[in-house]
C-alpha cells in the first residue's frame, strides 16, 4: 500500500462521508474476498476445532487488518508462529470471519497484534495523524480515535503545524499518548461493525489495497 493512496483516501474521510458511507456498504463480502488475495501474511491467533472434522487457524491479515479463517493443513503449525505468508502451504484458502467468532481470548489479543502490523507498515498509519482535517464543522478527524475530544483534537493540529511528524513515536511524544495504541483501538472497534462509518480501517490501511 503506497502513501499516495492513503493521502487521497484521507482526503476522501474530510470531503465526501455520506456518499462514502453508501459506497462501503455496497458488495461488501465480495470485496472483502477480492482484498484477500493481494494481502502478504496472515499472523495465525489461534487454532481452533473445524466441523465437521479438522482443525481451522483463525488469524489477521497484514496490512489490510482482515480477520481471517483458514483449514489447517499441517498439525505442526501453531499460535507460536507469529506472523507468516499469506499463501503458506501449511495453510488453505482464507475467508473472511467476523470478530464475534473469535474466542475470548483471540479478541483480548487483538490490539497487541494490530499494533505489530502498525510497525510493519508506518508510513500508511502515520499518514492518519499528518493528513487529518475536520470531517464537519463541529469535528475532527482525530476525534475518531479512542477517548478523543474536541479540545484535545485542536491541541493535536497546533502541534502538528505545518511540518507534521515523521514517525509514530514523534507523535506519541508530541500528544502525550500511544499515537500506535490509539490507531490500533479505533481499527479494532471498527471490527465489531462492519457498517461503522467514517470507517479508518478502509480509508487509511485499506486504501491502496
Amino acid at each position: 500500500m503506497s502513501f499516495d493512496h492513503s493521502h487521497r483516501a484521507i482526503h476522501q474521510l474530510n470531503t465526501y462521508p455520506a456518499i462514502r458511507g453508501r459506497a462501503m456498504r455496497e458488495n461488501k463480502d465480495e470485496q472483502e474476498h477480492h482484498e484477500l488475495m493481494a494481502e502478504q501474511s496472515v499472523r495465525v491467533i489461534s487454532i481452533m476445532d473445524r466441523r465437521p472434522t479438522g482443525k481451522e487457524i483463525h488469524g489477521i491479515t497484514h496490512p489490510g487488518l482482515f480477520l481471517v479463517r483458514s483449514k489447517l493443513l499441517d498439525p505442526a503449525l501453531d499460535e507460536k508462529e507469529g506472523w507468516i505468508g499469506a499463501d503458506d502451504p501449511r495453510m488453505g484458502p482464507l475467508s473472511p470471519i467476523r470478530k464475534k467468532d473469535l474466542s475470548a481470548e483471540a479478541q483480548e489479543s487483538l490490539v497487541e497484534i494490530v499494533r505489530e502490523s502498525i510497525s510493519m507498515d508506518e508510513a500508511v498509519h502515520l499518514s492518519f495523524f499528518n493528513r487529518a482535517q475536520p470531517i464537519t464543522l463541529k469535528m475532527h478527524s482525530y476525534q475518531l480515535l479512542p477517548g478523543i475530544g474536541k479540545s484535545s483534537a485542536q491541541q493535536w493540529v497546533q502541534k502538528r503545524g505545518s511540518m507534521g511528524w515523521h514517525d509514530l513515536q514523534g507523535v506519541t511524544d508530541a500528544i502525550g499518548q500511544d499515537a500506535a495504541s490509539l490507531l490500533a483501538e479505533r481499527y479494532v472497534q471498527e471490527m465489531d461493525d462492519p457498517m461503522q462509518s467514517p470507517r479508518l480501517i478502509d480509508l487509511v490501511v485499506r486504501a491502496g489495497v
